[in-house]
């Protein structure tokens, strides 16, 4: 398996920029928030596991994605489960 060194570049850069937005807005929001309401720190805390979640999600998705169209379809599959029956 071997992919191209622009590819590796551009995937590490939408990764990071998943991960900085995913994990930065909804800390960014729920600071605003507890400011706003006076609730610290309720909402901080709501704000970065939510950051943390959509961030998990995010490079898992861009992760697969990117695996999916690098490995042949014919590695995907299992032996034995490609319609043919197996001998006894």
């Amino acid at each position: 398996m071997h992919v191209k060194k622009g590819t590796a570049l551009s995937l590490a850069w939408n990764l990071s920029w998943t991960m900085l937005f995913s994990l930065l807005l909804p800390l960014l929001g729920g600071i605003w928030l507890d400011k706003k309401l006076g609730t610290a720190p309720l909402f901080i805390l709501i704000g970065a596991v939510l950051g943390i979640l959509a961030a998990t999600v995010g490079v898992a998705r861009m992760t697969l994605r990117t695996f999916s169209q690098i490995v042949p379809q014919d590695l995907e599959q299992p032996p034995g489960e490609n319609g043919k029956e197996e001998p006894e």
